[in-house]
């Protein structure tokens, strides 16, 4: 299973290998809660079960819900997660993450948001 729909097509998540997985939204989408209980399931289920990084990119949402950031939030199977958007809405989108139970980052640069992941992956730290 490489590539599973979420969210009824709203998003999608694809494995990048190992326990990483890459969070993806169709154009202008609007998260509400049961959508973000959608990506989990799918998540999970695209990781076996087992704890996952995970990439999300912000670049195609338009708003998300506090209720649907609180499942985001709650999530513990999400070892880390790492944000990427391209300006000032999307850094907006991204800072509740703050409020998760696992390190979270904002990144302009997807490979930069790769690397942070795979070093707290292979044992690094937040910082």
């Amino acid at each position: 299973m490489g590539r599973v729909s979420a969210a009824n097509g709203k998003a999608w998540i694809s494995s990048t290998g190992g326990n990483a997985l890459r969070l993806g939204w169709e154009p202008a989408a609007q998260v509400g809660v049961e959508d973000a209980r959608s990506v989990v399931e799918m998540s999970t289920v695209l990781a076996g079960g087992r704890p996952y990084v995970l990439l999300v990119d912000l670049t195609m949402l338009v708003s998300i819900s506090t209720e649907a950031r609180e499942v985001f939030n709650a999530c513990h199977d999400v070892l880390a997660a790492a944000m990427v958007g391209h300006g000032p809405m999307d850094r907006v989108l991204a800072a509740p993450s703050g409020n998760a139970g696992h390190p979270t980052r904002f990144f302009t640069s997807e490979s930069e948001a790769l690397s942070w992941l795979d070093g707290l992956n292979s044992g690094g730290t937040d910082s």
